[in-house]
Order: C-alpha cells, then structure tokens, then sequence
C-alpha cells in the first residue's frame, strides 16, 4: 500500500469521487437521465461514462496503474468542466477544478519504477522490476 503521502491521498481521494460518480452514471438514476436530457447529451452516453469512470476510480487505486488512472480522469474532469460551464453552473464547475488539483498531485504519486514483484521462493529471493533484494 502506499504511504500516507498527500499525493496517494489525492489519488485515493480522487477514486473515491471517480468510484461514486461512476456508479451514478452507470445505474442511471432518473435525475441523472433528466440532467443529461435538459442538456441535449445523447441517450446511453451516461452507461459509458460510468464504466470508464469506473476504471479509472480502480487505476487510480493502484500505484503500478495510477497513470492509466490519471490519463482516464482527466479528460473527463475537463470535459465536466466545459459542460457546467457551458451551462452555467459555475459553483459545481469550480469544484470539479479543485479536483483536477487532485488529479495533478495524485499524479506525483506515480511511482518512477515499476512495482511488480516475481517471487522464486526457492532461491529467497524477491525480483521486482529494477532489481532484487533479499526477504
């Protein structure tokens, strides 16, 4: 697990928010469909967008995928952006701003190195991406 540094608390945080929002889309509650109506969004977009703000909120949970993670929010943050901009809701536009912050500092939460780790238990030796050492 990571350490308690800001930059894994933003990107846990930032899969939390990912997590619900697509769970929101994704099982289309009636005011998410009258929102995207009243908005002119095409029927079903909604379901898509759930499951690929599913995967990020999981990317995002995983240090070794956290970029993929990132690269998936990203977009979409901003898009959600323009689109209450567009429509004029400024007070939910600026809170989607502060959590592309989140974005930005989960991505310092990116490790340098790969993290996965192959075992050989006959030889006690632990042999992770750039190296090895002894468990």
């Amino acid at each position: 697990m990571d350490d308690l540094s800001f930059p894994a608390l933003a990107a846990w945080a930032n899969a939390a928010i990912f997590a619900t929002a697509g769970l929101i889309n994704f099982t289309a509650i009636r005011s998410v469909r009258e929102v995207y109506e009243r908005w002119d969004v095409s029927p079903g977009f909604y379901r898509p967008l759930g499951l690929i703000e599913i995967a990020a909120a999981l990317f995002l949970t995983m240090p070794s995928l956290r970029l993929w993670g990132v690269l998936l929010a990203a977009p979409i943050a901003f898009g959600s952006v323009v689109m209450l901009l567009d429509h004029r809701n400024y007070l939910y536009a600026a809170s989607v701003v502060v959590m592309m912050t989140g974005l930005v500092a989960a991505s310092l939460a990116i490790p340098s190195t790969p993290e996965f780790v192959f075992a050989t238990p006959q030889k006690g030796l632990v042999q992770y991406a750039g190296g090895s050492s002894a468990y």
